[in-house]
């Protein structure tokens, strides 16, 4: 503690072993180059959930689920666009937007996926 009541940033926040830091930012770039992979067969279960939507109660759920999983890992890989659209569709999909606003938001994932679009995607990412 420093005294007062705020404790020492070191007191509740060890320092990072530099190794170890290292080691899992290595890590997370091996992983990187499979992120693609990964959003492509989140694009397709969202597509193919979103056409059960009229005849299947359960679709917006496991449509919120891969949404929310894409919007999580997007950003850790470079893709904060996609983290940006897949909050948007999650948010819709709870205030119970209509289907053309959700069918609109997977469109964009879809592109942003399809183009690698990194960054924010302005300018279509040069």
């Amino acid at each position: 503690m420093n005294g007062g009541d705020v404790p020492d940033v070191d007191d509740d926040f060890p320092l990072l072993d530099p190794d170890a830091l290292a080691r899992a930012e290595a890590a997370l770039q091996r992983l990187s180059g499979q992120y693609l992979q990964w959003a492509r067969t989140d694009m397709a279960a969202l597509e193919a959930n979103l056409a059960r939507v009229p005849d299947d109660p359960t679709a917006l759920k496991r449509m919120f689920t891969v949404a929310h999983d894409m919007k999580g890992q997007a950003g850790t890989f470079g893709y904060p666009l996609v983290t940006e659209l897949g909050n948007r569709l999650c948010r819709a999909i709870e205030a119970g937007d209509a289907m053309g606003h959700v069918a609109e938001l997977v469109a964009a994932l879809r592109h942003a996926i399809d183009g690698q679009l990194v960054a924010d995607g302005g300018e279509a990412d040069n």
